[in-house]
């Protein structure tokens, strides 16, 4: 995970691509979905998978096992 300090820029780090997926956020969006809408902003899948889990650390999200969905706190 990439977080800032003096060799990297705030806006490239994770901690602050993490607010993308929380500006695209819908009801009812699945973890392929929100992927989908943030492709940009992240530099590779794993990049995407740890904002993810730190959101989810967090607790502004979680997601159903069964169908995927992802629910925003």
């Amino acid at each position: 995970m990439l977080v800032p300090s003096k060799f990297t820029k705030l806006e490239e780090s994770t901690i602050f691509r993490m607010h993308a997926i929380l500006a695209e956020k819908q009801p009812g969006d699945t973890v392929a979905q929100i992927f989908a809408k943030t492709r940009g902003e992240f530099l590779d899948a794993s990049e995407f998978l740890v904002a993810m889990d730190v959101l989810f650390f967090l607790g502004y999200l979680d997601v159903q096992e069964d169908t995927g969905v992802i629910d925003y706190a």
